[in-house]
């Protein structure tokens, strides 16, 4: 495949200016460290999937051996060619240290993190009982008294026979999302086995690895009503969490050109990753650890690349905001547009606008996006208590770079 794309480019450039000819070579390039990226990590999770099987005596000793001798072969092959192309220094680029906790947290985001701890260790998604006195001034603060828009149904996983090389049966689920025009999406979803703590909230990167939050559950639906316009395009998602789930249905359904798949959590990334090696993808997609405050860690042959960038829900923190402009400036192309869903948060989607706009976007802000969305939130608004539209109902902000 890979010889073929550069035998491809080849040909083309003779009857192209040479300046185009180093466009096509670059962008073969790129895409060849896609394939390069996918594939080791591929033979990473076959090798430890093959010694837990092992230990776990599922199968014979002499099989594995010989499994061994081949993953590790192959292995060194692709080691070797990452070398030739200078693969190391990006992949540790792009696999940088997880940065500190993040310092000075206001009270109300404390009192979130003291009731998702006291979720997690109750290891269940619902939110802690109003009832009890203990739990009542914290409840106040809670972001998960709502959980979605009922758009996202998640089944158990039928294929056993596939799982037995990627894990166990119970940490694979079916994500199903039908629309209006009654079209059904669907994507295989690795849920992560390793228990999260208090300490693991800590940092900012880390509120993907909990659920799939509403804005998240929005992004998906809105990307899906309009799925045919990310046909052949470069996408990018930042902070998809442990799903990636918006940009996963596009490198299913949209046959795109390429789909880059980010989150500043190593934890949520390795679990990106279980989900690509499941899922019949139709483009070049690749899974990255991207902090956004890491200017360093940045692909230069990225650089301006992505038609369209998806981001939703990522406006949590007030430190983390400013290198998340400035990233998608970094990352969008030109003609490109950004897709970012996040609910209002009192002013913190406002500051975040301001900050667009003076760092050089045309910045469009859209209300009434989706239509079953938009039906949904109007009967929650009459009928549910527990529905709050300024923590809750997911606005979409569109960001063009400004041309003079």
């Amino acid at each position: 495949m890979s010889a073929a794309l550069v035998q491809k480019a080849t040909e083309t450039q003779l009857d192209q200016p040479p300046e185009v000819g180093v466009a096509q070579l670059a962008t073969i390039s790129l895409l060849l460290q896609y394939d390069i990226d996918n594939t080791l990590n591929a033979l990473k999770e076959h090798k430890k999937m093959t010694l837990d099987a092992r230990l776990g005596g599922e199968l014979p000793v002499a099989v594995n051996n010989n499994q061994d001798k081949d993953i590790n072969r192959n292995l060194s092959e692709q080691t070797e060619l990452e070398e030739d192309l200078g693969l190391k220094s990006r992949e540790s680029a792009f696999m940088p240290p997880t940065p500190p906790a993040t310092p000075n947290l206001q009270s109300t985001a404390q009192k979130r993190w003291k009731i998702l701890a006291k979720v997690l260790r109750k290891d269940s998604e619902e939110t802690v009982s109003s009832s009890s006195d203990e739990f009542a001034e914290e409840q106040t603060a809670s972001v998960r008294r709502f959980k979605s828009f009922d758009l996202l149904r998640q089944d158990s996983f039928e294929d056993h026979v596939s799982l037995k090389c990627l894990g166990k049966t119970e940490n694979w689920y079916k994500y199903r999302m039908q629309l209006e025009n009654e079209s059904e999406y669907s994507v295989n979803i690795h849920h992560m086995e390793r228990q999260l703590t208090a300490s693991d909230l800590m940092g900012f990167n880390n509120t993907g690895n909990i659920c799939v939050w509403p804005s998240e559950e929005a992004l998906t639906a809105l990307v899906l009503s309009e799925v045919a316009s990310y046909r052949g395009k470069w996408i990018l998602e930042l902070g998809g969490g442990f799903t990636s789930l918006a940009g996963l249905m596009l490198a299913k359904y949209a046959t795109p050109y390429a789909v880059h798949l980010t989150d500043g959590n190593e934890i949520s990334v390795e679990n990106v990753r279980k989900t690509v090696c499941l899922n019949e993808l139709s483009c070049y997609t690749k899974c990255s650890v991207l902090k956004w405050q890491e200017k360093c860690a940045r692909s230069q042959a990225e650089q301006a690349k992505f038609d369209f960038i998806l981001c939703a829900d990522c406006l949590f923190f007030d430190e983390a905001r400013s290198a998340l402009v400035d990233t998608i400036w970094y990352y969008l192309a030109p003609e490109g547009s950004a897709l970012i869903m996040a609910p209002r948060r009192g002013r913190t989607l406002s500051v975040f606008q301001d900050e667009c706009v003076a760092r050089g976007f045309r910045v469009e802000l859209a209300t009434r996006y989706n239509e079953t969305i938009w039906q949904r939130h109007l009967q929650l608004k009459a009928d549910s208590a527990l529905y709050d539209e300024d923590l809750h109902y997911p606005l979409l902000l569109r960001l063009c770079k400004s041309h003079s």
